[in-house]
């Protein structure tokens, strides 16, 4: 007999806000009629995860891990210490409708054949999220997977196989392959089964669970008549290159264990091609996408250069042919590669950047060029009024080539500002209330419409009610849309979203969270606005600068190792230090203390020369560690490390 009826398991990594908000919708979820226990795994998150589970979730179980131990493992330990007749693996970045857990119980009640079960989950955006409902991989299903045509055709019977696209999104159906968000077991299959496969530090388990709990003797469950929303892709950023290494390397290992004898090796050896194909593939296409613009920019710089160069031959020296036998192309290639490199370490390609801070990073390339100018030899100069007349111009193709991804992307929203109008729907008190957190974390926005929930009093603080939001939210060209789930259930919430559809970003706020968590699509990480404070450290622009200081100070340390050596007090350690800077694994100036004084911060390399000890002082305040180091984080700026580093470059052998 077991104590719970339902065991909910969720593992956290750096996802604080999304998890903030899952465990208020499981709360919500939760029934007198059930008995449920939440346990949350901690993958040694930086962000603060703990500390917030330990004060607004003291009812949880909390399992707060020293490092990141992977999914699998995470899981595993919770599931061993539950005693519920039913596991639910939950990933922290989803939301449950009121009546997800009830109606799950109450379906695996009447199918004692079921050893595991789905639900029908949306993204941020409200559309249908195909690996809602999978098979497991064979070889003509992972071909069709691997060379997209799975995509192409996502409703065909012949090649939507792997996510079995031809079954109606509505209807139930048994299946064969879950998906790791969200696994409603019975804890009697697991025990069949066995938990989750270790060697999987993240992805590819589910699929192997899925698999296991089949060749047991159970069947697995797509049922639809409850829906979730998955934020995809918090927990790790799927974009990146490190999301490639991991994802296919769990493919190969799911591959390598179920296919790896007899005539199964022919399908082993086609998909390990397969696998390692579209990875390659996929890290190129995220080079390219991050590459595109800056080196469009440099193509169109240089083309308005050489135009330049050529009006300023015709009009100042009177003759077309002056710069000819001369290496000019050369010198404007490296002043357009001089731009495009200033723009990029200042945040001119992170998000949207205002014209007044493209102008400045203009001029800071400008200024770099006008230095290096004055130390070339003469054969190398060009002219200062190409330089000059080549800053508007490397403006003018900033602002050029941002105005068209502007408009091929056709989604504006951003952390900056949003270029367009937001709908809060809410009541008065908590409109307000969320009007002041995006207020707090954007610089601009169009204007704020206030939509009634159903059932609400009319008042002309509303603009309308919710149901009318479909109709008018282009009229009112509305880019955004926010929900309180404290005034809307998230059935509610979820039915209002597929009825605006695509074009519309989304978030969710309320239940006291000082936080707004939301998504554009599948495709793009989960965002959020916040009243927390606001770090400088955090920006991209810093990240930048931060590391090329640390390794010309780490190269710098290298070769003036002998002297360095002498004047540090024959400390041995400025060189294994320059070369854990220069690794990644360390960085010069950073946060101080212990732990507990900087996990709330944003992510650093561990420091060499803690700023919160360099002030000399007799004795430390019980607070001056986490009051420094957040000091530090909120008003960084790089001429602070170089001015640490020049006057403590005897602390560089600590």
């Amino acid at each position: 007999m077991y104590k719970y009826d339902i065991g909910i398991v969720i593992v956290n990594y750096n996802v604080r806000y999304f998890l903030e908000q899952c465990l208020y919708s499981v709360r919500k979820a939760l029934k007198p009629n059930l008995k449920v226990e939440v346990w949350v795994v901690d993958n040694a998150s930086v962000d603060g995860s703990v500390s917030l589970l330990q004060s607004n979730f003291p009812d949880i179980h909390l399992i707060a891990n020293e490092k990141n131990v992977g999914f699998s493992a995470a899981n595993n330990q919770a599931i061993r210490m539950m005693d519920s007749k039913y596991v639910l693996l939950l990933n922290p970045d989803t939301i449950l409708e009121e009546d997800t857990l009830d109606l799950c119980y109450r379906f695996m009640e009447q199918k004692p054949e079921a050893g595991a079960m789905g639900v029908r989950m949306i993204d941020g955006a409200g559309n249908f999220l195909p690996e809602s409902k999978r098979k497991v991989p064979d070889l003509w299903n992972s071909f069709c997977k691997l060379t997209y045509l799975s995509d192409i055709f996502p409703k065909s019977k012949t090649f939507s196989g792997y996510n079995l696209g031809y079954l109606p999104e509505m209807e139930t159906h048994q299946i064969e392959v879950l998906c790791g968000a969200f696994m409603f077991m019975r804890k009697e299959t697991l025990d069949k089964s066995g938990l989750l496969d270790e060697a999987f530090f993240m992805y590819g388990e589910d699929i192997d669970l899925s698999y296991r709990i089949l060749q047991a003797g159970y069947q697995v469950w797509y049922y639809p008549e409850t829906s979730i929303i998955h934020y995809k892709g918090e927990s790790t950023k799927k974009g990146s290159i490190n999301y490639v290494k991991t994802f296919y390397g769990a493919m190969q290992i799911y591959v390598n264990k179920h296919y790896g004898q007899g005539n199964a090796r022919i399908f082993k050896n086609i998909i390990t091609v397969g696998i390692y194909l579209r990875a390659v593939l996929s890290a190129i296409f995220k080079i390219i996408k991050e590459l595109v613009r800056p080196i469009l920019d440099f193509v169109l710089l240089f083309a308005a250069l050489y135009g330049i160069k050529m009006f300023w031959a015709s009009f100042y020296f009177q003759n077309p042919d002056y710069y000819t036998d001369t290496s000019i192309a050369y010198v404007l290639a490296a002043y357009s590669a001089v731009w495009i490199f200033v723009l990029w370490i200042l945040g001119h390609y992170d998000d949207k950047t205002k014209v007044g801070s493209t102008i400045k990073m203009v001029l800071s390339g400008t200024l770099v060029i006008l230095t290096a100018y004055a130390l070339l030899p003469e054969a190398w100069r060009s002219s200062r009024a190409i330089i000059l007349l080549g800053t508007i111009a490397a403006f003018m193709v900033a602002l050029l080539t941002g105005f068209i991804l502007k408009w091929l992307k056709g989604n504006n929203s951003s952390h900056q500002g949003i270029d367009g109008n937001i709908a809060i729907v809410a009541q008065k008190e908590k409109g307000i209330k969320l009007k002041e957190i995006i207020s707090s974390a954007v610089s601009f926005v169009h204007e704020f419409y206030f939509f009634a929930p159903a059932n609400v009093a009319k008042d002309t603080f509303y603009t309308n009610d919710v149901q009318a939001l479909p109709e008018i939210v282009r009229t009112l060209k509305i880019k955004e849309v926010v929900y309180s789930s404290e005034d809307m259930s998230m059935k509610e919430i979820m039915q209002s979203m597929s009825a605006i559809g695509a074009g519309i970003s989304f978030k969710i706020g309320g239940d006291d969270a000082l936080s707004i968590i939301g998504s554009s699509s599948k495709h793009h990480q989960g965002a959020f606005y916040t009243m927390d404070m606001k770090y400088a450290i955090n920006e991209g622009a810093s990240l930048r600068l931060k590391r090329i200081l640390d390794i010309f100070f780490a190269v710098l340390a290298i070769v003036l190792f002998p002297i360095l050596y002498f004047l540090t007090g024959f400390r041995q350690k400025v060189f294994s230090n320059a070369i854990a800077v220069l690794l990644g694994d360390a960085t010069w100036i950073g946060y101080g203390g212990d732990l507990s004084d900087y996990n709330f911060l944003p992510l650093l390399p561990k420091a060499i020369i803690p700023y919160a000890t360099v002030d000399k002082v007799l004795h430390y305040g019980a607070d001056h560690h986490k009051t420094k180091n957040t000091e530090y984080a909120r008003e960084y700026y790089i001429l602070k490390d170089v001015t640490l580093l020049v006057r403590y470059f005897y602390k560089m052998g600590d």
